[in-house]
C-alpha cells in the first residue's frame, strides 16, 4: 500500500463508528467518547439500529442512511458482524476501515478462514484495512482518536507503530503525564491483514510532524520491502525498534553450524543494523532513546564530561560509559585553573568525573558548569545529583536549564532518588531537556546514537561485480545431490572452490594402500576425515584425526575411522595450522540470504561469537561492523601472527552469498574452519545443505 493512500486513511474528513453503544464497557462507547474528547471537529456518524441518539448526536440504523460521504469506517462490533458489514461499506463507497474484533487467524483454524475471507474481500473491493485485532490509530494534529484507550494521547513528534495493542496502551500511559513528549501518530497494527508495519513506516518517513519513528515488532510481513523502506527512512530520521522474540528454540536442531548460530533474532539484528535502525534492548532503553531524539539532545561525539555530587555514583556511571566504548574527556590545565579560581582546587576533584562533593549547592554546580563547558572536545555533559543535606534541587535544575540554553551540546541531568528529589523532570521537559532518574540506560542509548551517526556517514553502498565461479559445474554438482539433505564433503568443497574461494585440497582414499600412496604426494603432517555421508558433524563422533605425523599414526587413524563408518573409504588432507574462523550463509524465509562470520573450529557453537550480514552488503559497512567484534585481534594480528586481510574475508563472504543467490537449490553453506594462515584464508572443511 502506498503512503499516499495512508495519508487519506489517517486524515479522514468524516468518520463513521459502527457499533456505538451507551454501555460504558463496550468498545463502541469508548471509541465514541475518545473521538469527541480528543476534539475531532469534522463530521462523526454513529451507526447502530438499536438507538436513535447517543452523546447528543443522531444514530443511524445503516451506513447508507447517512447520505454523506464517509472517509473512514470504524467497526466496533464482533468478528462475524464486522465481516457482514463489508458489502455495505463497499456500497457507500468507503475504502478505509478499522477493525477491532479478535477471533481471526490469531485464535483458530476457523478464525484463519475468516481472515482469508476478509483479505479476499479487501482485495476485491480495494479496501485499506487496519487490523483486525487492533486498537485503532491516533492522529494528534487532526485530533483523531479511533482507539478505546483510557487516556487522551499526548501530542508530540514521536510516530509510533505497534503490533501489540497492550504495549501501545503502555506507551500512552507512560507519556500522558510528561511535558512536550508525545505522539504525532499512534498506530496499532493488529493482524496486518492489509496495512502492515512497512506501510506505516513509509508514511511516517515523509510526515513532517514526525521527528522520530518508534516501532514495536514481533515479526515482519514482507522482508524485502521492509528493508528497502527502512534503509530509505533512516537516512531521513531515526527509527527506534523494540523487537520481541529474542530466544530461538529451533536452532538446536539445525543441520549446519550456520543454522544454529544465525537464529531468528540474530537475523533481525543484522537487518536492523544494516538498514540503520536503532534497536532497544528493553522498554526503558526504548523510552530513553525516544526522549533523546524527541528533544533533539543528540551527543556530538563519544567524549563525555561528568559532574557529580556523589563520587561513587560518578564512578559507577564511568564504568557503564567505558563498557559502551564511550570516552571521558581529559580536563585541560586551563580548565583546571578555571575550577580552582572559581571553586577552590582543594575542595573538588580535578579529574573527570568531577566530584563536587556531597555539600555541593546550586552555586557550586553553576561554577563547575561554567568552568568546564569551555572544553572544545566535549560531546555531551552528564550532571549527576543525589539528595544530600545541602542539595538544592529546584535551584540546581534552574542552573542546568540556563546552562543548556547557552550551550550547543546536550546536557543530561540525572537526578537520582525519590522522596527528597520529587519530580524535576517536568521542569526539564518544559525546557526540552532530556533528564533521567537513573543512569542505567543512558550510556547504551548514547553509544547507539553515536553508532547511528557513524552509519549515516558511510558512503553509499557499492557491491563488487564479482563473476568468480563456474556456475555450470556448480549446478551439475548440486544436481548430483538431488534427493539428499546435504552434499557430501567432497562435493561441498568442490562447489566452494568453484565459487572462487581458496580451499585445501581433499583426496579420497579407497583403502589403506591407496591412502599410503596418496600421503607420499603431500607428506606429513596430514588429517584424516570420515567419508560417511550419514554423519553431519564429524568431530562429534571423533571423525576427524588431525596432525598425523607418521605411518604408524596413519594406520591407527585409518582403522579408527573405518570402525566408525563401517566402510573403507576415508578423506585425506594436508594438515593446515592457523587461526580458525567460520563463515557461512543461509536462506531466511523473511529477509533472504544471510551471511555470517565468527570464531571457528570445534568451539564454534560453544563461544558463538559471530556477526551476520544481509546479502548484498558493502565492504565499507562490513569493515565497520567487523571491527566491533571479538574478531578484532585477528584483524590486528596478535602474538606475532599475521593480521587478517578484511578485503579477502569480505570477498569470501560476498562469494558465499552470491553462491546462494545464483543457486536457489542451496539452503545453507558452512565453511568451518576457514583457516587464517600467514595472512591468507583457506577453506579446510565445508558443508552445503540443500532445500
Amino acid at each position: 500500500m502506498c503512503s499516499t493512500g495512508l495519508r487519506m486513511f489517517f486524515n479522514p474528513s468524516s468518520i463513521a463508528i459502527v457499533g456505538v453503544s451507551d454501555n460504558p464497557k463496550k468498545v463502541g462507547n469508548l471509541v465514541a467518547k475518545n473521538l469527541i474528547a480528543q476534539g475531532y471537529e469534522s463530521p462523526i456518524y454513529f451507526i447502530n439500529p438499536k438507538y436513535k441518539t447517543l452523546f447528543e448526536k443522531r444514530v443511524f440504523a445503516k451506513l447508507s442512511d447517512v447520505g454523506q460521504s464517509i472517509d473512514l469506517v470504524v467497526l466496533a462490533v464482533p468478528v462475524d458482524i464486522a465481516l457482514g458489514y463489508l458489502d455495505e461499506i463497499k456500497a457507500v463507497g468507503t475504502k478505509n476501515i478499522v477493525i477491532f474484533a479478535a477471533g481471526f487467524k490469531e485464535t483458530s483454524t476457523e478464525g484463519e478462514k475468516k481472515e482469508k475471507l476478509l483479505k479476499e474481500k479487501a482485495g476485491a473491493y480495494g479496501f485499506n484495512i487496519l487490523g483486525p485485532n487492533c486498537i485503532g490509530f491516533i492522529n494528534t494534529d487532526k485530533k483523531i482518536n479511533t482507539t478505546f484507550l483510557r487516556d487522551i494521547c499526548p501530542a508530540g513528534n514521536i510516530g509510533f507503530v505497534s503490533q501489540s495493542g497492550a504495549l501501545g496502551s503502555l506507551m500512552v500511559d507512560s507519556l500522558v503525564n510528561h511535558k512536550n513528549l508525545g505522539f504525532s501518530y499512534f498506530v496499532s497494527l493488529g493482524n496486518k491483514t492489509i496495512v502492515d508495519e512497512t506501510d506505516v513506516l513509509e508514511f511516517l518517513a515523509d510526515d513532517p510532524k514526525t521527528k522520530v519513528i518508534a516501532m514495536y515488532l514481533e515479526d515482519v510481513k514482507d522482508g524485502d520491502r521492509f528493508k528497502q523502506i527502512l534503509k530509505k527512512t533512516t537516512q531521513k530520521k531515526p527509527v527506534v525498534v523494540l523487537k520481541s522474540g529474542v530466544t530461538a528454540e529451533g536452532s538446536q536442531a539445525a543441520i549446519s553450524h550456520t543454522g544454529s548460530m544465525m537464529g531468528n533474532d540474530q537475523i533481525y539484528q543484522a537487518v536492523f543494523d544494516q538498514c540503520g535502525a536503532i534497536r532497544a534492548e528493553s522498554f526503558s532503553e526504548f523510552m530513553t532513546l525516544l526522549k533523546l531524539f524527541s528533544f533533539d539532545r543528540i551527543p556530538f561525539s563519544k567524549n563525555t564530561l561528568i559532574l557529580s555530587n556523589a563520587g561513587g555514583v560518578g564512578v559507577l556511571l564511568t564504568d557503564e560509559l567505558v563498557k559502551q566504548k564511550l570516552s571521558l574527556i581529559t580536563i585541560t590545565e586551563e580548565v583546571k585553573q578555571n575550577i580552582i579560581q572559581s571553586m577552590g582546587g582543594d575542595k573538588i576533584s580535578l579529574h573527570n568525573p568531577i566530584d563536587l562533593l556531597g555539600d555541593a549547592r546550586a552555586f557550586d554546580y553553576e561554577q563547575a558548569i561554567k568552568s568546564t563547558i569551555k572544553e572544545k572536545e566535549i560531546g555531551s555533559v552528564v550532571i549527576l545529583l543525589t539528595p544530600q543535606a545541602n542539595t538544592e534541587i529546584p535551584e540546581t535544575a534552574s542552573v542546568i536549564a540556563r546552562a543548556q540554553a547557552g550551550f550547543d551540546r546536550p546536557i543530561y541531568p540525572i537526578f537520582m532518588g525519590e522522596k527528597s528529589v520529587g519530580n524535576p523532570h517536568l521542569f526539564f521537559e518544559e525546557k526540552n531537556i532530556a533528564s533521567f532518574s537513573t543512569y542505567d540506560f543512558l550510556p547504551k542509548a548514547l553509544a547507539k546514537i553515536i553508532a547511528y551517526k557513524k552509519y549515516l556517514g558511510l558512503p553509499e553502498q557499492v557491491f563488487p561485480t564479482d563473476n568468480q565461479g563456474d556456475s555450470g559445474e556448480i549446478g551439475r554438482t548440486i544436481l548430483s545431490g538431488r534427493g539428499k539433505s546435504f552434499l557430501n564433503l567432497v562435493d561441498s568443497m568442490e562447489v566452494i572452490e568453484r565459487s572462487g574461494i581458496p580451499v585445501e585440497n581433499l583426496y579420497m582414499a579407497a583403502n589403506m594402500s591407496d591412502l599410503a600412496s596418496k600421503v607420499k604426494n603431500i607428506n606429513y603432517p596430514v588429517v584424516l576425515k570420515i567419508a560417511s555421508e550419514k554423519i553431519t558433524h564429524k568431530t562429534e563422533v571423533q571423525g576427524v584425526i588431525a596432525d598425523i605425523r607418521d605411518d604408524e599414526g596413519l594406520k591407527t587413524a585409518y582403522d579408527h575411522l573405518c570402525q566408525i563408518s563401517q566402510g573403507k573409504e576415508v578423506l585425506l588432507q594436508k594438515m593446515v595450522k592457523g587461526h580458525e574462523l567460520i563463515v557461512g550463509a543461509k536462506r531466511d524465509s523473511v529477509f533472504g540470504i544471510m551471511v555470517m562470520v565468527g570464531l571457528g573450529g570445534i568451539y564454534t557453537e560453544v563461544i558463538k561469537e559471530a556477526v551476520s550480514f544481509n546479502y548484498p552488503f558493502s565492504n565499507d559497512y562490513f569493515c565497520q561492523i567487523i571491527e566491533k567484534t571479538k574478531l578484532l585481534p585477528f584483524i590486528k594480528g596478535f602474538r606475532g601472527s599475521y593480521p587478517l586481510d578484511t578485503d579477502k574475508l569480505y570477498r569470501i563472504m560476498f562469494r558465499i552469498g552470491q553462491l546462494l543467490y545464483k543457486h536457489p537449490q542451496i539452503k545453507e553453506v558452512d565453511i568451518n574452519p576457514l583457516m587464517l594462515v600467514e595472512g591468507n584464508l583457506v577453506a579446510v572443511d565445508g558443508r552445503i545443505v540443500l532445500l
